[in-house]
């Protein structure tokens, strides 16, 4: 299992002072560039935190919905080790993705976000023939405010595909302290958490008090 902090900030600076102040503690392993920041900063934020942080991998989250070799192209260009598209993207979209990402080195997350039927959604992709390198399970930001759902529910979700289709998983969405040692032991591949980490008092303590409770 892996931490990844994802940096949902807007102001470049300051998300490349915490990412350096996390990498340099050795408290995660993977730096996303966010969404918001990616829109805020330019592709360029991936070049930065990939100066700030070289020991660990960066991850940009595109969320990319068409052109994907050629957005999958600069994000790893720019030093990005892993990069996201949409699940509800077109098959065609999806397969230019992660066959660019490959072929540059990199590795690709599909995001499940708003898919209603993310298994359905993975049966899909493997009979087209594509097995991305991580399936992404994530309950976003809007969602958990307007309906009040936690992470909980994706858990067992994510175990299972990991289990029955033998893909890598990600899993993303409001985790915190309190949901943290509901995955311990689950054997997912990687645990996104943004706010905890981020909007805390010390995030290196936050971060390392998280990967306690995760147990790695």
């Amino acid at each position: 299992m892996k931490l990844q902090v994802a940096l949902d900030l807007t102001e470049p600076s300051l998300a490349v002072n915490v990412a350096r102040r996390l990498c340099e503690a050795g408290a995660i392993d993977i730096v996303e560039a966010g969404t918001p920041l990616i829109k805020a900063a330019g592709i360029f934020i991936v070049s930065a935190l990939r100066i700030a942080c070289p020991s660990a991998e960066v991850m940009a989250d595109l969320k990319t919905m068409d052109v994907g070799a050629l957005e999958a192209r600069l994000a790893i260009e720019a030093g990005a080790s892993i990069v996201s598209v949409l699940g509800a993207a077109a098959i065609e979209t999806i397969r230019e993705f992660v066959n660019e990402a490959r072929r540059l080195g990199g590795k690709s997350v599909v995001d499940m976000i708003g898919v209603k039927d993310p298994e359905g959604r993975v049966r899909e992709l493997l009979n087209e023939g594509l097995r991305p390198d991580y399936i992404g399970l994530h309950l976003g930001i809007d969602v958990q405010r307007s309906r009040g759902l936690t992470i909980d529910e994706l858990i067992k979700e994510a175990v299972n595909i990991k289990s029955r289709y033998g893909l890598s998983v990600a899993i993303a969405g409001g985790i915190n302290e309190n949901v943290a040692p509901k995955l311990r032991g689950t054997n997912i591949d990687i645990v996104v958490i943004g706010r905890a980490i981020t909007q805390a008092e010390n995030p290196v303590t936050a971060a390392r008090n998280l990967r306690t409770l995760l147990g790695i």
